[in-house]
């Protein structure tokens, strides 16, 4: 269930960042911001593979901080509110580790 939760979240993810770097692609400092968030998704996606590899609380952890740190990157809408809901999803998952 993690791993699907997982593969939406990053399939949902890859469109925004794709979105927020066409929008922005005039703006220098926007620009930087989704350079930024690519690189926290790309930190996200690699906490993600260590998880799916080794299914530790730590490691659900450290998926959970870095989806935290896309989620702050992404401006209010709709897709920021899903986010939120895989995050509350990932966290009760998370919780089932002791």
């Amino acid at each position: 269930e993690l791993g699907d939760i997982m593969k939406f979240f990053k399939i949902h993810l890859l469109s925004f960042l794709l979105l927020a770097a066409v929008a922005c692609e005039d703006e220098k400092e926007e620009a930087n911001n989704a350079l930024n968030c690519a690189t926290v998704m790309a930190e996200m996606d690699a906490a993600n593979e260590a998880f799916e590899a080794n299914a530790t609380k730590a490691n659900c952890e450290d998926v959970i901080e870095k989806a935290e740190a896309v989620y702050n990157c992404m401006p209010d809408g709709p897709e920021k509110t899903e986010m939120k809901e895989d995050l509350d999803s990932i966290r009760g998952t998370c919780d089932l580790f002791s």
